[in-house]
């Protein structure tokens, strides 16, 4: 058995020297490579790690990134996620305009534990596994693909399942997100490790995949149906929400105010739809 083998009692090999740990957040191990990581420091205890690669930069993927880090590993991470990993305050400030909120609206999600990025994923060269950009839930977001062929896809993909608790994946551009989803289907894997949720082989997966981009275009035909009538970037967001049976919950509503926006500038910039300004509020009408 391999050291990652010894991770925890529930490391469960997928194919070859490529292990995953299920948990809030699926991890994976490959002769010390660790992708992304679960919450429970307790997990990496006695376990060899020099490098940890991190899909993307939401607290819930590297939440101990920064324990690992102390142990000696090098962290890498995308060019347009390393900042908000090194600062997560970036995201929560994003998310509400770069104004600062309370932290009755921010997501848990959001809030982590700053972790330093020694490497780019961009320029990373890894016999173990090589690195996929999957952009749209983040500019940042990345596969890792490892030799053994499988894909830890960290957010890019909600199985179908998953859709019944999140019926509005958050996305900052749904458009990337269905591009991501085409490059997955592309690539030569044998089984695929979502952040969330259970391991899929190669066909379940693909099936995985159309039924994402049919909610995605769902979403978006439905947004241009009731832009029929016009409607406030607030009225949208409600409507979308409500059709979708989101929760009225506060850090909620602002992970949904993100990803209706993707939408409604998708269709904006595609001339689906147009945006105008009366009486000091902001309109979304369907041409």
């Amino acid at each position: 058995m391999k050291a990652s083998a010894a991770l925890s009692q529930g490391a469960v090999r997928l194919e070859g020297d490529t292990f995953y740990v299920p948990g809030l957040t699926n991890s994976g191990f490959v002769d010390g490579l660790a992708i992304d990581t679960g919450p429970e420091e307790s997990g990496y205890e006695g376990v060899a790690i020099d490098t940890l690669a991190i899909t993307h930069g939401h607290a819930d993927h590297f939440a101990c990134g920064a324990f690992l880090r102390g142990r000696g590993a090098r962290v890498v991470a995308a060019r347009d996620d390393a900042s908000l990993i090194e600062n997560p305050d970036i995201n929560i400030r994003g998310m509400f305009s770069w104004a600062k909120p309370a932290d009755l609206l921010v997501t848990k999600l959001f809030q982590g534990t700053p972790c330093g990025v020694d490497g780019l994923l961009e320029l990373w060269d890894d016999p173990r596994a090589e690195a996929v950009h999957l952009p749209g839930h983040t500019l940042g977001h990345t596969g890792i693909l490892t030799r053994d062929g499988v894909l830890f896809s960290g957010d890019a993909l909600y199985r179908e399942v998953l859709w019944r608790r999140h019926p509005l994946p958050y996305a900052i551009d749904p458009d990337m997100v269905a591009a991501s989803l085409d490059r997955i289907a592309s690539l030569d894997f044998s089984w695929l490790v979502p952040g969330h949720g259970e391991p899929a082989p190669r066909e379940e997966a693909l099936s995985d995949i159309a039924f994402h981009k049919e909610q995605i275009a769902g979403v978006e035909a439905r947004i241009v149906e009731l832009l029929d009538k016009p409607h406030s970037t607030e009225e949208a967001i409600a409507a979308v929400s409500a059709e979708r049976g989101l929760s009225d919950s506060p850090a909620g509503y602002w992970l949904a105010v993100t990803t209706v926006k993707g939408y409604l500038g998708n269709l904006l910039g595609r001339g689906i739809i147009e945006f105008y300004v009366k009486d000091h509020t902001g309109y979304w009408h369907s041409l």
